[in-house]
């Protein structure tokens, strides 16, 4: 032992243990931005309290975050402030603050250790597409069980559906997809627009994903904007999906359905903001300006990772742009397969009118409507969402 250190006192060690865990997190909801963007710099006021900790533990990670950008003041961006929030609220945490340095490098290393033991939980896909994109998977579960394929919001992380793979992975072969576009690292940023971003290339991800995978016919799950491919890929290839599930869909059924303000506003600027990049790039630099409304206390970073450049706003307009304009009144009288469609009564973003059409059309919905809930709450996978659908899946018929 090195006679330097003060090993924590047993009662200090399980909190040090938990504030290091939020760390490990908070900077692992980056991971995937630096992975697709590069190095990335961030005001030093994101650890002002555990600098030379935060920086060791993102050496650790390989995690390529620096701490020098300028802080801003007028010209500040709220994205950023957002970006940065998990990690200088986890820093704080006085069991990393008060460390002595000599206890860092070993601290660093024990946050390694939980990466590593988070990762060794998942098995990751690359499915490489013919048009050149590469589309990557994170699968979790035995491999021989009844698989799980989540379709989520285009754009963002796919930590934001880890709680989904964790609540099922005991009995399900549980995949979440990373949008095309948004995994890989940037080289040439027009080869997003030469691939496609449309559904048509959004569901033909899924199709492929499934078939990679060799596994029988998938339950498949959309999220939000991410069940409009699903059904696209459910009516194309019942021999492929054998069964959906349909949480808060934000849907175009023209007017069969009434939007939300939410909805109305974001498709006419996504569709403004997916007319250039130099468009994007000023909406976007407009929408960073002010503070950022509505970023979910927890999981922001995975939430504000598509305003974080010009080009990952670019990227997202189009791929959800996409989504928000296709029709999914003929795709969904063409699926035949078993549907749960979910939704909750005060649903302000993804409007409940849509997913009630939605099960009307279906040939075969079942329509849960909880008392409560946002499109995003759709990602917590808590206990009584997970029951429905277990309950759905225990009701269906057995495969032969």
């Amino acid at each position: 032992m090195d006679l330097r250190t003060t090993p924590p006192a047993a009662s200090t060690a399980p909190r040090r243990t938990a504030a290091l865990t939020e760390l490990v997190e908070a900077i692992r909801q980056l991971e995937g931005l630096t992975r697709q963007i590069g190095p990335v710099s961030l005001p030093s006021y994101t650890c002002d309290r555990a600098p030379e900790l935060v920086s060791a533990v993102c050496r650790e990670l390989d995690v390529p975050l620096t701490f020098d950008a300028p802080a801003g003041g007028r010209e500040r961006d709220h994205a950023v402030a957002a970006l940065v929030t998990e990690i200088h609220r986890a820093q704080s945490a006085p069991e990393l603050a008060d460390l002595s340095p000599h206890d860092v490098p070993d601290v660093a290393a024990e946050a390694r250790l939980f990466r590593d033991e988070e990762d060794a939980g998942y098995r990751l896909h690359a499915v490489h597409r013919p048009d050149g994109t590469v589309i990557t998977a994170v699968e979790t579960g035995p491999a021989d069980a009844p698989c799980i394929l989540l379709s989520p919001a285009c754009a963002m992380s796919h930590r934001l559906s880890l709680p989904w793979l964790r609540a099922l992975r005991t009995s399900y072969r549980c995949v979440v997809l990373q949008t095309r576009g948004t995994g890989e690292h940037i080289e040439d940023p027009e080869d997003f627009d030469r691939r496609g971003y449309g559904v048509p290339e959004q569901a033909g991800d899924l199709t492929a994903l499934i078939e990679t995978l060799a596994t029988g016919p998938v339950h498949l799950m959309g999220l939000c904007g991410g069940a409009v491919p699903a059904l696209v890929a459910a009516a194309q290839h019942p021999d492929h999906v054998g069964s959906l599930s349909l949480w808060h869909a934000d849907l175009e059924l023209g007017r069969d359905a009434e939007k939300t303000e939410h909805q109305v506003n974001l498709r006419a600027l996504l569709d403004l903001a997916g007319e250039s990049r130099a468009t994007a790039s000023w909406m976007r630099d407009k929408l960073t300006s002010g503070p950022m409304t509505g970023v979910p206390a927890g999981i922001g970073p995975l939430v504000v990772r598509p305003y974080a450049t010009p080009e990952l706003f670019y990227r997202y307009a189009k791929l959800t742009g996409a989504t928000m304009h296709w029709d999914s009144r003929p795709t969904a009288a063409e699926v035949a397969q078993p549907c749960l469609v979910v939704t909750s009564r005060d649903d302000n973003t993804a409007h409940p009118a849509g997913s009630r059409r939605l099960a009307e059309i279906l040939s075969d919905a079942r329509l849960e409507v909880a008392g409560h809930g946002t499109h995003l709450d759709a990602f917590d996978a808590t206990p009584e969402q997970v029951s429905c659908l277990l309950s759905f899946l225990d009701s269906l018929p057995a495969r032969t």
